[in-house]
C-alpha cells in the first residue's frame, strides 16, 4: 500500500469512528487498532523520506 493509500484508508477509518453510532464496540476497537497501525506506518514512511532529503542535501553541500 502506498503512503497515499494508507492516508486515504486512515481517513475512512476516522470517518467511520466519528460516526460510530452503528458500530459495535469490538468493531470500533478493531478499526482503532488498524488506524494506529496506519499512523505508525505513515510516520515511518515520512521519517524515511525526511532522511533521504537530508542525505541528498548533505551530499550536495546545501
Amino acid at each position: 500500500m502506498t503512503f497515499e493509500e494508507k492516508l486515504a484508508k486512515l481517513s475512512q477509518i476516522v470517518e467511520r469512528l466519528e460516526k460510530g453510532n452503528d458500530l459495535p464496540l469490538e468493531d470500533s476497537l478493531k478499526l482503532f487498532e488498524e488506524g494506529v497501525g496506519l499512523v505508525r506506518a505513515c510516520r515511518e514512511t515520512l521519517e524515511n523520506a525526511e532522511q533521504r532529503v537530508t542525505n541528498v542535501l548533505e551530499t550536495d553541500n546545501f
